[in-house]
C-alpha cells in the first residue's frame, strides 16, 4: 500500500461516495507508481458494491481522468482484470527536491573539516546533565520532530485507527475537522473518545 496514492485520493473529486470508495480501494493496492490490478470481485467486495457498479464507476473514474486502465487477459471463471493507473501528481521526496536545488559543488562547501596540524585536547571533567535539566530539550525535540512528520502520515495514522473504512470516514469530514484531529494526534492528544465523536458526526453527515 502506498500512503501517497491514499493521501492523494481522498483529496480527488469524484461527484459520488461509491466513486470515492472505488478509488480509495484502489489506492489501498497501489505501489509508490500508482499501479495496481486487483480483481473486480476483489474491488466489489471491498467496497460494498456489485461488480456492475464497479464497471461503470471505474468507467466514470476513467473519463475524468483520475485513472487508467489496460486489460488484461481473462482468467476462466471470472471478469475480466484490468491494471489500473492512478493519474497520480510527481511525489519525489522533498529530500530530493532539496539537492536538486543545490548548485554544483555548493554541498561541498558546507562540509568543513578540522585543519590537519590541531589537535583537540579531551576534556578531563565528567559530563555531568542533570536530568530535570535534559527533559525539557527531550520535549521539545520530540515537539520539533511531530511538526516536521508529513500530513498525509499523521492522517493515514488516524485512518487506521479508525478502522477499514478510515480513509473512506475522514474523506466525509471537513478540512477543518481533519486538521482538528490531525493537530491533536500529532500532539499525542487525540484519545479515543475524541476520535470517536468525530468519527459518529462524519458518519450522521454522510447518512444525509
Amino acid at each position: 500500500m502506498s500512503w501517497q496514492a491514499t493521501a492523494w485520493a481522498i483529496k480527488q473529486f469524484t461527484g459520488s461516495t461509491r466513486r470515492k470508495a472505488l478509488l480509495l480501494a484502489l489506492a489501498n493496492y497501489a505501489d509508490p507508481n500508482g499501479v495496481c490490478w486487483p480483481s473486480q470481485e476483489r474491488l466489489a467486495k471491498d467496497t460494498e458494491q456489485s461488480i456492475d457498479s464497479i464497471q461503470r464507476h471505474s468507467i466514470a473514474l476513467e473519463k475524468a481522468n483520475l485513472i487508467e486502465r489496460v486489460i488484461m487477459p481473462k482468467r476462466r471463471g471470472h471478469y475480466a482484470g484490468y491494471r489500473y493507473r492512478l493519474a497520480l501528481a510527481n511525489l519525489g521526496s522533498a529530500g530530493e527536491r532539496e539537492t536538486n536545488k543545490l548548485r554544483p559543488g555548493q554541498a561541498a562547501k558546507q562540509r568543513r573539516t578540522a585543519p590537519h596540524g590541531l589537535r583537540y585536547k579531551p576534556s578531563l571533567e565528567p559530563l555531568y546533565e542533570p536530568s530535570d535539566a535534559r527533559a525539557p530539550v527531550e520535549s521539545r525535540l520530540r515537539a520539533f520532530q511531530a511538526q516536521l512528520e508529513p500530513l498525509e502520515v499523521v492522517q493515514n495514522r488516524i485512518a487506521q485507527r479508525i478502522g477499514s473504512d478510515g480513509w473512506l470516514i475522514l474523506g466525509d469530514m471537513n478540512d477543518h475537522q481533519r486538521s482538528y484531529l490531525s493537530k491533536l494526534e500529532r500532539q499525542g492528544l487525540l484519545d479515543d473518545k475524541t476520535l470517536g465523536e468525530a468519527v459518529l458526526a462524519a458518519r450522521c453527515v454522510a447518512r444525509k
